[in-house]
C-alpha cells in the first residue's frame, strides 16, 4: 500500500494592522504553508498561499462590505493570485536539517497597492526541513527466486519476485537470460539497469522503503541437462524408467499366444551418446538390457539344441571308441600275461576292477548333462530392450520417465520378418536371439555415436 507523509510548515497567525491612511498592512507569509511528501533524504516539497483568506481578514481594505459577498471575494483573490506569487528554492531530494526558501515575485505588488488599500510587507521565507521520517532498508534479492526452463546449454532464467516484496515497483532484470548451463553466472539487477538507480529509490521512498543493493551476481543451479555419462542417472529416474519398461513388457506378454513368460531380468544399460553433437536423432539414448526366459513351445527346434545334439553324438561316439580300444587293449595284456606267475594275474584283475570304476564314474557324468539338456529343452532365452531417448538430470518427477520418448523393438511382419525380432519354428520373439545381435542393432540405430555399458560380459 502506498504511504503518504505530508507534513505541514511555516502556518503563522494571521495578522493584518491598519496603518494611517486608512491601509492595511498584510505579510503573505501569514498565509504561506508549505508541505512535504516523502521521506528523509528524498522528500518532495509544495505549497500554498491563501488568498481568499487574506482577503477575507481585511475586507474594508479591498472595499468589501459583507463576508458572504463570495464573488467580491473570489474577485479580489484572483487579483492578488495573478500579481503576488513566488516559488521555493529547492523542491526534491530534502532531507532533515535542510534550509529552503520561498521567494516571492513583488514586481507588480504596487498594481494591487493603488487598486486596493493596502501595503503589503513581503520577504522572501527561510524554512528548515524538520520530523521527516526515516524510510525503512530492505535488500530486494531476498524476495526473488530465480527460475529456469529449458535444458542446458540453452536453458532459459526469469525472475518470480514473492507476493510479499514490500513496495509496488518489482522490476528486475537478468543477464544473460539465455544460453545458460549449471555453473554460469548471472547478474541481476534491480530496474532495468543502473541508470535506474535514482529513480527506483523516489519511488520507493514515497512508499517508506529503501534498497540496500540494486544489483547482485547468481551462480545458476538446478538446470535440467542431458545425461553424459551412465553416473548421471539419479536412481529414482534408473528405478522408474526400469519399472516403465516392465510394465510395458508385461502388456506384450499379454498378447502371446505359444509362448509363456518365465523370467525377465535386467542384465544391465548401454549409453548412446552422439560424437556429432548435431546428431539428428537425439542427445542421447540410455538403453535397457532384459535377458527373457519362455516356456519352449511345442514343436519349437532351436539352432542352439541342433548344436548341442550334435556335440552330444559327436561325444557319444568319442566315448565308444576309447571303450573299445581300452577292450582291445585288455584282451591282448590278458594274452600276454595268461602265461605269468599268479601276481601277475591278480594285478590284472586289479587294473579292470579300476576300469569298471571309471566307466561307472563316465556313465554318471552323462547323466547328468542328460539332466541338464532336458532343463534346457524346455526354456528359451534371448534379448528384449526399451531405449530411452533424450534422458534428463535433475528428474521431472511429474512423468512416467525423464526422457522426451521411448523406443521398444520394432519389426515387419509381412513375407518373412524384419526389424527387431526374429522367428523360431512358427514363433515369433520381439527381440534379438544374442546380446551381440542386439548391440548391432542399437548401433544402427543411434549412429556415430559412443557405447557406454555397465552390462558384465560372460
Amino acid at each position: 500500500m502506498k504511504k503518504s507523509i505530508m507534513k505541514a510548515m511555516a502556518v503563522l497567525p494571521l495578522a493584518a494592522v491598519l496603518v494611517s491612511c486608512g491601509r492595511a498592512t498584510i505579510d503573505p507569509n501569514d498565509y504561506l504553508e508549505v508541505k512535504y511528501d516523502g521521506l528523509d533524504t528524498a522528500a518532495r516539497a509544495s505549497f500554498t498561499v491563501d488568498y481568499e483568506q487574506m482577503v477575507k481578514d481585511n475586507l474594508k481594505a479591498f472595499g468589501i462590505k459583507d463576508e458572504d459577498d463570495d464573488h467580491d471575494i473570489e474577485r479580489a483573490a484572483s487579483k492578488l493570485q495573478k500579481y503576488l506569487g513566488g516559488e521555493l528554492d529547492k523542491t526534491k531530494q530534502l532531507s532533515n536539517g535542510d534550509t529552503i526558501t520561498f521567494e516571492w515575485d513583488d514586481d507588480k505588488v504596487e498594481k494591487l497597492e493603488k487598486k486596493y488599500k493596502i501595503k503589503l510587507k513581503v520577504e522572501d521565507k527561510s524554512i528548515i526541513v524538520k520530523d521527516l521520517e526515516e524510510a525503512k532498508e530492505f535488500d530486494p534479492f531476498e524476495y526473488i527466486t530465480l527460475e529456469y526452463s529449458g535444458v542446458g546449454p540453452d536453458a532459459y532464467a526469469k525472475i518470480k519476485v514473492d507476493s510479499d516484496f514490500p513496495v509496488s515497483y518489482n522490476y528486475f532484470k537478468v543477464t544473460p537470460s539465455s544460453g545458460l548451463s549449471n555453473g554460469d553466472k548471472v547478474k541481476v539487477t534491480f530496474g532495468s539497469s543502473s541508470s535506474d538507480t535514482d529513480y527506483i529509490k523516489e519511488e520507493c521512498f514515497e512508499e517508506g522503503y529503501l534498497p540496500t543493493l540494486f544489483e547482485k551476481e547468481f551462480k545458476v543451479d538446478g538446470v535440467q541437462s542431458y545425461i553424459s555419462k551412465i553416473d548421471d542417472v539419479e536412481k529414482a529416474s534408473y528405478d522408474r524408467m526400469d519399472k516403465y519398461a516392465r510394465s510395458e513388457f508385461d502388456k506384450l506378454v499379454k498378447t502371446w499366444e505359444k509362448k509363456k513368460l518365465q523370467d525377465i531380468e535386467l542384465v544391465g544399460v548401454n549409453l548412446y551418446t552422439p560424437k556429432d553433437k548435431n546428431a539428428y536423432w537425439g542427445k542421447n539414448a540410455l538403453c535397457f538390457v532384459y535377458k527373457v526366459t519362455t516356456n519352449k513351445p511345442e514343436g519349437f527346434k532351436d539352432d542352439k539344441e541342433e548344436e548341442k545334439a550334435t556335440e552330444a553324438a559327436t561325444e557319444a561316439e568319442t566315448e565308444a571308441a576309447t571303450e573299445a580300444a581300452a577292450e582291445a587293449e585288455t584282451t591282448a595284456a590278458k594274452a600276454e600275461e595268461a602265461a605269468k606267475a599268479e601276481d601277475a594275474k591278480t594285478t590284472t584283475t586289479t587294473a579292470k576292477d579300476d576300469k569298471k570304476s571309471e566307466t561307472t564314474t563316465t556313465t554318471a557324468k552323462a547323466d547328468d548333462k542328460k539332466d541338464d539338456k532336458k532343463t534346457d529343452k524346455d526354456t528359451y532365452e534371448y534379448y528384449y530392450f526399451t531405449s530411452f531417448v533424450n534422458v534428463l538430470t535433475p528428474d521431472n518427477k511429474d512423468k512416467d520417465y525423464p526422457a522426451s520418448n521411448v523406443q521398444k523393438p520394432e519389426y515387419f511382419n509381412f513375407f518373412g520378418v524384419s526389424g527387431d525380432a526374429f522367428v523360431k519354428g512358427n514363433v515369433l520373439f520381439e527381440g534379438f536371439e544374442t546380446l551381440d545381435d542386439l548391440n548391432k542393432a542399437m548401433e544402427s540405430k543411434y549412429p556415430s555415436s559412443k557405447c557406454e555399458t555397465n552390462i558384465k560380459k560372460k
